[in-house]
C-alpha cells in the first residue's frame, strides 16, 4: 500500500529556506508562572525547560493535558513575555526579540482564517503584507500559486476558507506564515480535530517543510505509529518538566534504562502519556527527570528570555502604514461585499423603526401645538442611531480578534493600520444607515426642508452614531459580547436621563448638574434642537385657537436652551470621539499584549 500523502512527491524549488546551512534553536533554564490574584500565589506552568531544535528535523512536542505544551509554544514564540525567564539561542547567540519576532512564525491551535476569503485570496493577501513590495505581483502570484500546490491545496483554492475542510483549514493556515520563509516554525496541534487519513497528510507536509532547512516544532497529540514514523525528535513534557528529548526512535530504550518498560504490543507515543501521566512522586519518574534535567544550570535569569534589540536598521514590517492600510482596506471591503448580513439586517432595522416613527409623528415638524411630540422625534432618532450603531460595532472586534492578534504577533502589520483601516471601513456603513434613518423620519415628520437645517441635523446625527460606534468598539474590545450589550444599556440609560429632554437644566439639582454637562446625549440632543428650531426659524404653525408654543423663543426657554450654542455642542461631541477613539486604540494595545 502507498503511502498517504507521500512527501517527496512534493515539488518544493522557491520555498527552500534561503539558508540551507545547518542550525539550531536552543533554549535554556526557561521558566513560566502565573500568578493568581485572590491569594496572590504563583503557580510554576513551566519548570527550567531546556532543549534545543534542529533545522531539518520535525520536532514532535507531546504530553498529558497540562503538561506544558502550548505554555512552551508561546513562550518560544514571543506570545507570552510576562512573568518568563531564561534564554532563547541560534547557534549559541542570544537571540534579540525583534530578530526572534523576524525568524519566528507561530501557528496556534485554533485556526484563524478570514471565511469570506477564498483559499487562493487568502494566500495573496498574505503574501501582499508579508513580501517586500519590490516583488512584482506576477511573482507574488507565482509563489502562492506553488504553496498552493505545495500544501495539496489547489484543488480547493477558489473554495471560500470558511467551507474547507479541517485538514484544508490546518495546512492553510501554515501556508499563510510560510510564505515568509520563516526560519523556525512553531505549531500548536496541527492536527488536533482531524482524522486519521487528514493528520497524515498534514505532517507529511509539515516534515517536507522541515526537510528543507528549517526548525519546525509542533505540539501533537497522541500520534499513531505511521504519523510517529514522520517525527525525528521527541521532546516530551509532564508537569512542565521534561522528560526526554531526542530521537523519536531512542525514547523507548532511554524509559527502559529507568524500569519503565513499553509493552510490545503499545504504541510508543501512547507509553509516553502515560509515563508523563505518573505520580511525581514516583521513583522511577524522579530519576528520569533528573537525569533530563542535569544541564540545568543553578541560577535564575531575572530578565525575559529574549533580549531587547538595539539593532536600529532592524524592519519588523515588510510594508509601510499606507501600505498595510491599502492592504487592509481591499481585504476589508472584499469580505465586506460578501458578508453583507449584517449590513441588510442593520439597514432593514432603521428604515422599520424610521417608518414606525413617522407614523406615530406624522407631520409634527411645524405645528406648534404639537412641538414636544416634535421634540421626542428629535430624541427617538438619536436613540435609534446609538443602538443600531452600538450593536453592530460590539460585534466586530469579537469576529475579528483571533485573526487580528495572530496576525499583528507575526508582524503582518501594525496596530496604527488596522485601527486606521477599521476607522475608513465603518465610517461608509455609518453614514449609510444614519442618513436612511434620519431622512425618512425628517421628510415623513415634516420638518423644515432647508439645506442648513437638513446639514446641521445630518452632522449632529452623524458624530453622535460616531460616538456610539467608537463605545461599541471600545466595550467589544474589553468585554464579551454578552456583557457589553448589557453595559451598552447600562450606559446609556443615564446618559439619556440626562440628556436635557427629562430633566432640563433649570431643574436639575446642584448634584445632578454636573452630570448634565457630562453627557454625551445631552450635546447631541441640544444640537438636533438647534439644528431644528435655531438660526432665527421662524414662528410654527398653530392650528388650535392658542399656542404657548408658537414662538420659539418661548420653547427655548423652557428646555432651558435660551442662547443658541450649536458649535460648542459640535465641539463637545467632537471632544468625546476624540476621547473614545484614543481608548478603543489603548485597548486595542492592550488587548495584543495579554493575548
Amino acid at each position: 500500500m502507498e503511502p498517504i500523502g507521500n512527501p517527496d512527491s512534493i515539488p518544493m524549488e522557491s520555498l527552500e529556506s534561503a539558508s540551507p546551512r545547518a542550525f539550531e534553536l536552543s533554549f535554556q533554564n526557561v521558566s513560566y508562572c502565573v500568578k493568581h490574584r485572590h491569594d496572590r500565589t504563583h503557580s510554576a506552568i513551566l519548570k527550567n525547560l531546556s532543549g534545543s531544535f534542529r533545522s531539518g528535523r520535525l520536532v514532535g512536542i507531546m504530553g498529558p493535558s497540562g503538561a506544558g505544551k502550548s505554555t512552551l509554544l508561546n513562550v518560544l514564540s514571543g506570545f507570552k513575555k510576562s512573568n518568563v525567564t531564561g534564554q532563547l539561542m541560534v547557534d549559541g547567540q542570544r537571540l534579540s526579540e525583534r530578530r526572534s519576532r523576524k525568524i519566528i512564525s507561530y501557528t496556534q491551535q485554533e485556526v484563524c482564517l478570514w471565511p469570506a476569503l477564498t483559499v487562493e485570496e487568502s494566500l495573496r493577501y498574505a503574501a501582499e503584507f508579508k513580501l517586500s513590495p519590490t516583488i512584482d505581483q506576477h511573482q507574488k502570484r507565482a509563489r502562492v500559486r506553488e504553496l498552493l500546490h505545495v500544501l495539496g491545496l489547489t484543488a480547493c483554492a477558489d473554495t471560500l476558507a470558511g467551507s474547507v475542510s479541517g485538514g484544508q483549514a490546518k495546512r492553510l493556515s501554515i501556508g499563510l506564515e510560510l510564505l515568509s520563509d520563516p526560519k523556525v516554525m512553531l505549531l500548536d496541534e496541527p492536527t488536533s480535530g482531524l482524522d486519521t487519513v487528514a493528520a497524515y497528510q498534514v505532517l507529511a507536509h509539515v516534515k517536507q517543510l522541515a526537510a528543507r532547512g528549517r526548525v519546525i516544532a509542533c505540539v501533537i497529540h497522541q500520534p499513531n505509529s505511521q504519523q510517529l514514523l514522520l517525527i525525528d525528535d521527541l521532546y516530551v513534557l509532564a508537569k512542565g518538566r521534561r522528560i526526554y528529548s531526542g530521537p523519536t526512535g531512542e525514547m523507548v530504550t532511554q524509559f527502559a534504562r529507568f524500569g519503565l518498560d513499553c509493552p510490545v504490543s503499545h504504541n510508543p507515543a501512547d507509553y509516553a502519556l502515560e509515563v508523563a501521566s505518573l505520580d511525581q512522586e514516583d521513583d522511577r519518574l524522579k530519576r528520569l527527570m533528573m537525569e533530563e534535567e542535569k544541564d540545568i544550570f543553578d541560577y535564575n535569569p531575572p530578565r525575559l528570555m529574549v533580549e531587547k534589540s538595539v539593532d536600529g536598521s532592524y524592519q519588523r514590517y515588510a510594508l509601510s502604514t499606507l501600505q498595510q492600510l491599502r492592504v487592509l482596506l481591499r481585504r476589508t471591503t472584499s469580505c465586506t461585499m460578501r458578508e453583507t448580513y449584517q449590513f441588510k439586517a442593520r439597514i432593514l432595522i432603521n428604515i422599520a423603526i424610521a417608518l414606525i416613527t413617522s407614523v406615530a409623528f406624522y407631520n409634527t415638524g411645524n405645528n406648534a401645538d404639537r412641538i414636544l411630540a416634535n421634540t421626542a422625534v428629535l430624541i427617538i432618532n438619536l436613540y435609534a442611531i446609538f443602538f443600531t450603531s452600538i450593536v453592530s460595532a460590539v460585534l466586530v472586534y469579537p469576529r475579528e480578534s483571533a485573526c487580528f492578534v495572530l496576525e499583528s504577533k507575526n508582524n503582518w502589520y501594525s496596530l496604527r493600520a488596522y485601527y486606521l483601516a477599521k476607522i475608513v471601513v465603518e465610517l461608509p456603513t455609518l453614514i449609510l444607515s444614519s442618513s436612511v434613518f434620519f431622512l425618512i423620519v425628517y421628510y415623513f415628520t415634516a420638518q423644515p426642508f432647508e439645506w442648513l437645517r437638513i446639514g446641521t441635523f445630518a452632522l449632529v446625527c452623524l458624530m453622535f452614531g460616531w460616538i456610539s460606534q467608537m463605545l461599541g468598539l471600545l466595550l467589544g474590545s474589553l468585554l464579551s459580547v454578552q456583557n457589553s450589550v448589557f453595559v451598552s444599556i447600562l450606559i446609556m440609560v443615564p446618559a439619556s436621563l440626562f440628556s436635557g429632554f427629562f430633566v432640563p437644566l433649570r431643574d436639575a439639582s446642584v448634584l445632578v448638574r454636573p452630570l448634565l454637562y457630562v453627557s454625551f446625549v445631552r450635546y447631541a440632543f441640544e444640537g438636533a434642537v438647534h439644528a431644528i428650531y435655531g438660526f432665527d426659524r421662524p414662528d410654527l404653525d398653530c392650528p388650535e385657537v392658542f399656542c404657548y408654543f408658537r414662538q420659539l423663543k418661548r420653547f427655548l426657554q423652557f428646555v432651558s436652551m435660551p442662547d443658541l450654542a450649536y458649535g460648542y455642542d459640535l465641539l463637545a461631541l467632537a471632544g468625546w470621539i476624540v476621547l473614545l477613539m484614543g481608548a478603543v486604540y489603548l485597548s486595542l494595545r492592550r488587548r495584543i499584549k495579554q493575548d
